[in-house]
């Protein structure tokens, strides 16, 4: 079995203590993302997009999709409804430090998520995947996949999941992995999937014996880090254990 480590950038607030002392993550609806267009990428018009690029065969097979309108409308309905849990795979992106951690003074998680995880949790857990960045990456989905797909099923599943998991190219740097949901709110993990905390340039001293304490108190038993400036760099920085 693989665990997927996965890394979540924090500010320290009132809501990322509430999630350490409970062992939560939240799964937010498209309309709290900061991204207007995530999630809600138009079906129909990503098909037509398709559907006027295709080689002359697949054109062909996509103009029978045509026909699933209500099927997309309804799927574009029910996106509303979804929850979304962002990771990254990179510890030491200094965007990211500054985006969602505060400017440096918050911390980043490493979490462990084995395979058990999306098993037993399946009920509620659609599943997990990278993010796909590009222009037209729904419209190049309908050429390079769909038609390859199989049953009406799988293409239902696989058109979900990607409408969950595409954004523009300008948000690449994010390296963003998804954990998707069937609904907002928040999902109870054993606390043995928290493996790491790492602590900014800039987080206080206060706050980080705060966040060490709660740690301990809660039972946590995990590794410990700050982040630090690359000897003989100019920009790059280091995870340092402390």
């Amino acid at each position: 079995m693989t665990d997927y480590v996965l890394f979540k950038y924090r500010k320290i607030d009132k809501n990322l203590l509430k999630s350490l002392v409970h062992s939560e993550i939240f799964f937010a609806g498209p309309d709290r993302l900061n991204d207007p267009f995530d999630c809600k990428v138009e079906i129909l018009k990503a098909l037509e997009n398709a559907i006027a690029r295709a080689p002359d065969q697949t054109r062909a097979k996509l103009e029978k999709l045509r026909r699933m309108s209500d099927f997309f409308e309804q799927v574009q309905a029910d996106f509303s409804k979804v929850g979304v849990c962002s990771f990254t795979l990179d510890l030491k992106c200094s965007l990211m430090w500054s985006h969602y951690a505060d400017d440096h003074r918050g911390i980043c998680l490493t979490y462990s998520f084995p395979e058990s995880f999306f098993h037993e949790n399946a009920g509620q857990i659609l599943g997990t995947d990278k993010v796909d960045y590009g222009i037209n990456p729904l419209s190049n989905w309908f050429i390079e996949v769909a038609p390859s797909l199989n049953s009406f099923e799988e293409f239902g599943i696989s058109l979900i999941k990607k409408i969950l998991t595409v954004k523009s190219k300008p948000w690449d740097y994010e390296k963003e992995v998804r954990i998707l949901r069937k609904a907002e709110g928040v999902q109870v993990l054993d606390k043995l999937y928290l493996k790491q905390v790492c602590f900014g340039l800039r987080t206080s001293q206060s706050d980080m014996t705060l966040v060490q304490a709660l740690l301990k108190d809660c039972g946590y038993d995990v590794a410990l880090c700050r982040m630090a400036r690359t000897a003989g760099s100019d920009f790059e920085v280091d995870a340092v254990a402390i």
